[in-house]
């Protein structure tokens, strides 16, 4: 059976994060693109990575062995009503829906025996330099999961969750985390012209200070209250910054956010059961 299909992975949906793992995909040779079809879009005849354009979902379900699924929640429903039967045992289904869960999936593509990977991967994916959280369906098997952190170490790191209700978290943390990031460098960068600094001069001082600090958080192995001591000098200009953003509580600010981003994905979560 698994013989019969033409390509090894089948894309159905054409949005953005779509088009980042794809093109990640072919750029880490992961795969080429003769081994990749893709769900054809509105805006476009041909695709611009170069890959096959199938006729319709059915026609991607029909063709690849595993099923990359990215198309948003709302539309799931009625795309599991337009291939219900085509999706058997012997393709692995990889979701990146957000707030579906792996039970559900199965459920409406076909039922028993579905074998159905959850992931949430993040933007800077589409760069070598994302992270993608990964939970293993009821019927998806230990190589499943070896296949689904192959596939996405292309793009990054991966971690493993034993609960699905910790995707939430997941999402939480690392797919809304790089706004987060993006946030504090905008507030990063208003200090430095408030200073007198080019706003582009901030820019660059603030993204390469970030960027380099978490490089050195993944690189030396150490925690980030390590790091933060190590550039805190006592009486010293980051004393004072530090000493402000204890004072303005900025710290339950934050945590404050990530619970909400995550308190919003359970919410989705139960809208789409």
């Amino acid at each position: 059976m698994l013989a019969d299909y033409r390509y090894a992975l089948g894309i159905i949906g054409t949005g953005h994060i779509a088009h980042i793992l794809a093109a990640r995909w072919l750029e880490s040779s992961y795969l080429t693109a003769d081994r990749m079809t893709v769900t054809p879009s509105r805006a476009q005849t041909a695709h611009p990575l170069n890959v096959n354009v199938g006729m319709d979902a059915a026609d991607v379900i029909k063709n690849a062995r595993i099923l990359l699924i990215s198309v948003t929640p709302q539309k799931f429903e009625a795309l599991a009503e337009s291939v219900r039967g085509l999706v058997n045992p012997h393709h692995l289904c990889i979701s990146v829906m957000a707030g579906v869960g792996t039970d559900r999936v199965a459920a409406r593509l076909g039922g028993d025996g579905i074998r159905v990977v959850r992931a949430m991967p993040n933007l800077p994916f589409g760069l070598g330099r994302g992270v993608t959280g990964l939970y293993c369906g009821q019927h998806a098997t230990r190589d499943d999961m070896e296949e689904a952190c192959h596939l996405f170490s292309a793009g990054g790191a991966t971690v493993t969750v034993d609960d699905e209700a910790l995707m939430d978290a997941v999402t939480a943390v690392a797919g809304s985390g790089p706004a987060y990031f993006y946030y504090f460098v905008e507030m990063m960068m208003a200090g430095g012209v408030a200073a007198g600094l080019k706003a582009e001069d901030a820019q660059i001082l603030a993204a390469h200070a970030c960027v380099g600090a978490g490089a050195m958080l993944l690189e030396k192995g150490a925690s980030p209250q390590e790091l933060r001591a190590a550039v805190t000098s006592p009486g010293g200009t980051t004393e004072a910054a530090m000493k402000m953003l204890r004072e303005r509580g900025v710290s339950d600010h934050v945590v404050e956010a990530v619970l909400a981003a995550f308190n919003r994905g359970r919410e989705l979560g139960k809208a789409n059961q």
